[in-house]
């Protein structure tokens, strides 16, 4: 009889079956059980990476960052950032802030009323009658008045002297003109010529 047809031979080899079979199968299950850890382990030193990059990139300043600079951290080596440095990367940091330059202006009230003679003899055809503003100050005639009214530069006497002229204010309308320059400028409204204002530019 032949060592392969001896049924001992056979029981030898089935049992060599089984236990490779076995030990595949053990293998199998330690891997089930070890790859999610396995997994979990490398997604944290991934997430730390990210972190510790995220750290760096802000100057260690963000909360959780001291993680990676206390003292005996040999994982990373980090210098401690000092106050200066700090003060320096605050001020490299900050952008000039363009100013905003301020506009004054004032008003002059065109009253109700003012298109009846009768204004002139209390100087309220313009409110104020006599207006003084530094130089580069924007003037605002508001038409309080049902009538409409202008501002014109001159005098009724001598006529308009083309220094600003505000065509017709409609009542509840405006208009503005900015005195660049200084001087006393006479004005008044030339279809109610009793209405005579000044503006003096100091």
């Amino acid at each position: 009889m032949s060592e392969m047809q001896n049924p001992h031979n056979y029981r030898k080899v089935g049992w060599s079956m089984v236990l490779v079979a076995a030990s595949l199968a053990a293998i199998g299950v330690v891997q089930v059980w070890i790859g999610p850890d396995v997994l979990f382990a490398d997604d944290m030193q991934r997430d730390k990476t990210a972190f510790f990059e995220m750290c760096k990139a802000g100057n260690y300043m963000q909360e959780g960052c001291d993680m990676f600079i206390q003292p005996g951290n040999t994982l990373y080596e980090i210098p401690r950032m000092t106050l200066d440095d700090t003060e320096e990367s605050t001020m490299a940091m900050e952008e000039p802030v363009a100013e905003v330059s301020q506009v004054s202006a004032e008003i002059v009230s065109i009253p109700e009323g003012s298109g009846a003679p009768g204004c002139e003899e209390t100087d309220e055809c313009y409110i104020p009658a006599t207006l003084n503003i530094p130089a580069g100050t924007t003037v605002i005639w508001e038409n309080n008045d049902a009538a409409a009214h202008l501002a014109t530069s001159g005098t009724p006497d001598g006529g308009p002297d083309g220094v600003f002229d505000s065509g017709m204010i409609m009542g509840g309308a405006t208009y503005e003109y900015e005195f660049s320059e200084t001087g006393e400028f006479v004005y008044y409204c030339l279809v109610h010529p009793w209405m005579v204002g000044t503006v003096v530019v100091e």
